[in-house]
């Protein structure tokens, strides 16, 4: 009988494949050999996701779940995709139900049941040029863990809220090591030119930089990660530059496993 207790440890196959290549107009951070543009679905999904046939049983698909150590499998018969079974459904089904619990103990699965039985088949989708801010939308919206991706009613991948998370590091910079701080930018555009001309003269080509940016009614600020470059020399850069930094900080980023 298959033991079932906590998710398995989807972060031990993150991967480092957050860099997608596109034709032009993009940006690459120091030592990356692709550019970077709008992130897409596509940069950040896994391709070709492993599925399982709704006929099958509970046991299998948990087994294939701890095997790969994911969370989801889609559910096709044949080539149609026709559900979602994920590891939440699984802890459902099983005999007492199991849903959150981490005790690692030894659970029945009901032989009866199959896949088609306990499977999610309202699915939320997405394709592989979509935004992934869109993507992190429908998931918060939907309060689901995983969408799946299409492209010509075809599935080609699917995108995890890990996925996501991974997304959002490498986007703000957390994969780096380096100054992090935040410059108000309350005179919009004209302050931003400031900003802009201030790290240049920095040379950050050299070093490194990872810039934000958010101007709109309510907020208008800049967050930025910048590696190989004193604190104190940027700080007073941009001090120079009539712009004050705040939440200036300095830390090392957590490494992947």
């Amino acid at each position: 009988m298959p033991k079932i207790g906590t998710p398995p440890d989807v972060q031990a196959r993150r991967r480092s494949r957050i860099l997608p290549a596109c034709g032009g107009g993009c940006w690459a951070r120091p030592g990356e050999e692709n550019p970077v543009c709008a992130m897409l679905v596509r940069d950040v999904m896994t391709a070709n996701p492993t599925t399982i046939a709704p006929t099958a049983s509970l046991r299998e698909a948990l087994e294939r779940m701890q095997t790969l150590r994911i969370r989801h499998l889609p559910v096709l018969r044949g080539t149609k995709l026709v559900g979602l079974v994920t590891w939440t459904d699984l802890m459902r089904a099983a005999i007492p139900p199991a849903a959150g619990d981490g005790t690692g103990r030894r659970v029945e699965l009901p032989e009866r049941l199959r896949v088609s039985d306990v499977m999610v088949r309202d699915l939320h989708t997405t394709t592989p040029d979509a935004p992934v801010e869109e993507a992190a939308a429908l998931l918060r919206k939907h309060k689901i863990g995983c969408l799946l991706v299409l492209e010509r009613d075809q599935l080609v991948g699917i995108v995890t809220e890990s996925d996501l998370f991974d997304a959002l590091v490498y986007l703000r910079g957390g994969d780096l090591d380096g100054v992090r701080l935040s410059v108000a930018l309350p005179g919009g555009l004209e302050d931003l030119a400031r900003l802009v001309q201030a790290l240049r003269a920095l040379q950050p080509d050299r070093w490194g930089l990872v810039l934000s940016v958010r101007l709109d009614g309510v907020v208008k600020r800049a967050d930025l990660c910048a590696t190989q470059v004193p604190p104190l020399v940027l700080a007073e850069h941009l001090a120079a530059a009539g712009l004050q930094p705040f939440h200036l900080r300095f830390r090392v980023a957590a490494k992947r496993r």
